[in-house]
Parts: C-alpha cells; structure tokens; sequence
C-alpha cells in the first residue's frame, strides 16, 4: 500500500518546479526558498497542500536580481571641485525659475502703477 501512495505522490506537474527543484534552479538553499520566496518576490501557487513554482516566474526573479546586481556596480555620480549645483545639467530649473520671478515682477508693477 505505500508503494502505491508513494506512487500517487510522485505527480508531476508540467512546467511547474517544487521547492527542491526551484531551489536548485535558483541557486538558493532550499529552506532559504521556503521561508522567503514571499519577500524575495518570487510568485508561486499552491495546487492542494504542494507549492509549486512555475519557470517562467523563477527566470523573472533572476532578470531582477541581475539588473539589481548592475545597478549597485554603476558608477554614483559625484561633482568634482569646481563644479556647483547651478551650472550642472539641469540647469533648465534655474531658467524656470527665473523666468517665474520676472513674470511675477511684471505683474506686480502693473498692480502698483
């Protein structure tokens, strides 16, 4: 009889991973994917009381995680000596500004005159 429950077990399901397989696709340790895969963002579904994971949500956390990893290696903009705020590249919001002010001043002399 446990031969043919251990049989009934052994499912499979297409295209969809459970925790050892997901993990290993991974390359996270198996409890590590079992206790975070909600924080970690990784979407899975459960079918009766076996979760499983389906490939296409497992690549689409490892495109995220590589475009985090090449965001964290680009380089942090820094001014060197010499360089301020005012002249940088945006400096189209100072000409904003500026042109604010004065059509605030035109039509204050039109109040006062």
């Amino acid at each position: 009889m446990s031969a043919a429950k251990s049989g009934a077990l052994e499912i499979e399901f297409h295209g969809l991973l459970r925790y050892p397989e997901a993990a290993a696709y991974i390359g996270l340790a198996e409890g590590t994917l079992r206790n975070q895969h909600e924080a970690l963002g990784i979407r899975s579904l459960k079918i009766g009381r076996i979760r499983c994971f389906r490939i296409e949500d497992l690549d689409d956390f490892i495109a995220r995680k590589m475009l985090e990893t090449e965001r964290k290696q680009l380089p942090k903009k820094r001014r060197g000596r010499g360089e301020s705020l005012v002249f940088s590249p945006d400096f189209s919001f100072w000409i904003v500004i500026a042109a604010l002010l004065l059509v605030a001043l035109i039509r204050l002399s039109f109040v006062t005159a």
